[in-house]
């Protein structure tokens, strides 16, 4: 086992169960945070690839409540990473779920189970991840479009695209100047005043050489749909765009209300364009079919709706029973909208492990 100490100077290696790098997995307590975690991590060129808001949040509150953020494109959700986990479920019972190597297949898996189960089905007390490399470098492109026409286009295209982008986020119109200001200051100035309807943000990682050749393929395919395709510069830019997009995503004290809406990635740009019409500030995974949607801080030709017809908006939105949504921010508590079989197995498993009764 490794021995760390922390900056502070206590050892955390009684955080750290197990570490056997070579074979790219790490048991610890989930207690530990995430910036811990990934510091450990960096000193075997290795990574968990997951995105927060902050970097002090314990692994045990991301894992129940799945967080990833925007590379979830391209590496998936932690569902992909916990292969073993340590619980106590309602009645005081500690319970184990698969283990810690990769190729470990054994009963039912518990692991996906829990992972995003917000504790309901148990309290996570120890996890083991797999891990993937540092990547030798990052790169992001930003396309700007005039009409959500040539962005659904450049979606279509996207699907045939040569390259491997880890990142394929949207941003509609009101949302870019947000997530743009701190992350990528030089795009935003520059793009200020452009009417574009809507951005696509991608991110590329791997040798160097590889990501040169993706960005320039990349602006090529777009050409013909974007009215302005864009590098951005500076090291630090992947991380600070990925660090912004999960700050607006979990909200702020300034927001009235915040919600999360998945669909289809296919409905995502009739999804864009309802919001945005409603006034509405929308952002999220174009290629994941995840949206964010909050109250719009400019106020347009229309007056921005507030909780109550935000809430009527998304609801029409997955009427016919594909996707769902959740107000993350909300004065009347709404939970999370989900389909009758969902909710009876969800009850069925609480009652069976002692846990809270789902929402």
């Amino acid at each position: 086992m490794h021995d760390f100490e922390s900056a502070s100077g206590p050892s955390i290696s009684s955080a750290v169960v197990d570490y056997p790098a070579r074979d790219m997995t790490i048991t610890v307590g989930a207690g530990i945070s995430f910036g811990v975690l990934q510091t450990i991590l960096q000193e075997e060129n290795q990574q968990l690839p997951i995105d927060v808001a902050d970097e002090k949040t314990p692994l045990g509150e991301l894992v129940a409540h799945d967080i990833c953020g925007p590379r979830q494109f391209g590496y998936g959700s932690l569902r992909d990473y916990v292969i073993g986990v340590e619980a106590v479920d309602g009645k005081g019972r500690v319970f184990h779920a698969g283990g810690r190597v990769v190729k470990n297949v054994a009963g039912y898996d518990l692991c996906r189970l829990l992972v995003g189960s917000r504790s309901q089905l148990g309290t996570i007390t120890q996890l083991t991840f797999k891990l993937k490399p540092l990547p030798a470098q990052q790169s992001i492109v930003a396309a700007g479009f005039r009409s959500l026409r040539d962005l659904e286009s450049a979606l279509e295209r996207l699907n045939l695209t040569a390259t491997t982008p880890v990142i394929l986020d949207v941003l509609g119109r009101s949302a870019t100047s947000r997530l743009l200001a701190t992350s990528m200051p030089e795009l935003a100035e520059s793009t200020q005043g452009k009417d574009a309807a809507a951005l696509l943000v991608l991110g590329f990682e791997g040798p160097l050489a590889a990501c040169q050749w993706q960005n320039k393929t990349l602006q090529e395919e777009l050409a013909g749909t974007a009215v302005w395709c864009h590098l951005a510069s500076g090291d630090n830019v992947f991380p600070l765009y990925c660090r912004a997009a999960q700050c607006a995503a979990t909200g702020d004290n300034d927001d009235q209300w915040l919600a999360k809406l998945i669909t289809l990635p296919s409905r995502i740009v009739s999804c864009l364009s309802v919001l945005q019409e409603a006034g509405c500030e929308v952002f999220g995974r174009a290629g994941n079919g995840i949206l964010f949607v909050r109250q719009a801080r400019q106020l347009s030709a229309l007056q921005p709706p507030d909780e109550a017809l935000a809430a009527s908006i998304l609801s029409s939105l997955v009427a016919d029973g594909i996707g769902s949504f959740e107000m993350l921010r909300s004065t009347t508590a709404r939970s999370t909208i989900s389909a009758a079989p969902i909710r009876t197995i969800s009850k069925q498993l609480s009652e069976l492990l002692g846990g809270q009764k789902p929402a």
